[in-house]
């Protein structure tokens, strides 16, 4: 017969044994400390490096090593929990995205920012990526997230007093109901839109704004005013600094051409095509020069016949 197994009994250990005790000298806990806060000196150092040289390549144009070194960023950020760098560059790899027109990735960096942005409380990010989130729906063709988008964005610039960002809220406004057919409403929202970039002085949102209400107006058939906006446009970029935009310059000229002659000024269509004409030939462009010539001796065949046909009233009148 087997005796029964004894009990388990605890092992004690006794407090001031050896084994057990914890070392309590304070220099030991400074070292410690000292160790990380210089790993995390060097890690923000590093994140610090990686995006700087990110946003060099970006602006370069360099998008494949500029991507790679923004995301090693991004993650170094998130190890350390450092949100409002996150914020910077999650944004910067949305709009990174949005350049190279792969809107889908674009629309998920945003939303990511959006949080982030949100979590710390930040109106002006918030704004800026309401806004970039409604383009890149806009261009996904999901108009209406890019309606509520905007419109919060618009809202929070209102709320703010950030006038340049309710300025471009407007113009992305714009866009979005042009987009949706909604071409009248399109070209009230432009038309506030360039007031306040004219009493901003921004010039370059200005210019923008004239072409697309130009387009606007064009498409409502409502000739003489896309005529003043492109006049004004061939106006503000003839009169400022910086390089010229020649292909976006030739393109308001053709449509200031085809403008003018809707409404039958063929006087008005040959200085246009003249000046389309010199620009073509300074660029080289053989073909559209040849393109320009034929229809610059039509205008000038209308012209003749309209002037005949005026002659020919008077004379009847008499």
């Amino acid at each position: 017969m087997t005796s029964p197994t004894p009990p388990m009994r605890p092992t004690y250990i006794l407090a001031d044994e050896a084994t057990v005790r914890i070392p309590r000298d304070p220099s030991l806990l400074a070292q410690a400390e000292r160790i990380a806060q210089g790993y995390h000196q060097c890690q923000a150092a590093e994140a610090s490096q990686w995006l700087k040289q990110g946003l060099a390549h970006l602006r370069k144009g360099q998008y494949t090593p500029a991507l790679s070194l923004l995301q090693q960023a991004l993650q170094s950020y998130r190890n350390m929990g450092n949100k409002e760098s996150q914020a910077k560059v999650l944004l910067t790899l949305a709009h990174l995205y949005y350049r190279v027109a792969d809107y889908l990735w674009a629309a998920d960096y945003g939303r990511q920012c959006l949080r982030v942005a949100r979590e710390l409380g930040d109106d002006a990010l918030m704004q800026q990526t309401l806004g970039h989130l409604g383009n890149s729906y806009r261009h996904l063709g999901n108009l209406q997230r890019a309606l509520e988008y905007m419109g919060q964005s618009l809202t929070m610039a209102k709320k703010t007093g950030d006038r340049p960002g309710e300025m471009r809220s407007l113009n992305n406004l714009a866009m979005v109901y042009r987009a949706k057919g909604l071409t009248r409403q399109a070209a009230t929202l432009y038309e506030a839109s360039l007031m306040m970039a004219t009493t901003l002085g921004d010039r370059t949102t200005k210019l923008q704004i004239l072409q697309n209400l130009g387009n606007t107006y064009l498409t409502l058939r409502e000739y003489a005013q896309a005529i003043d906006c492109y006049e004004r446009y061939m106006a503000v970029s003839a009169n400022g600094e910086g390089a010229i935009d020649n292909r976006t310059t030739r393109r308001v000229l053709t449509q200031l051409t085809l403008a003018s002659l809707a409404i039958g000024d063929h006087n008005r269509a040959i200085v246009h095509l003249q000046h389309h004409l010199s620009i073509a030939c300074a660029l080289g462009d053989t073909k559209g020069a040849a393109s320009l010539l034929d229809d610059l001796k039509r205008s000038y065949v209308a012209l003749s016949e309209a002037r005949v046909a005026v002659l020919r009233t008077e004379m009847t009148s008499i």
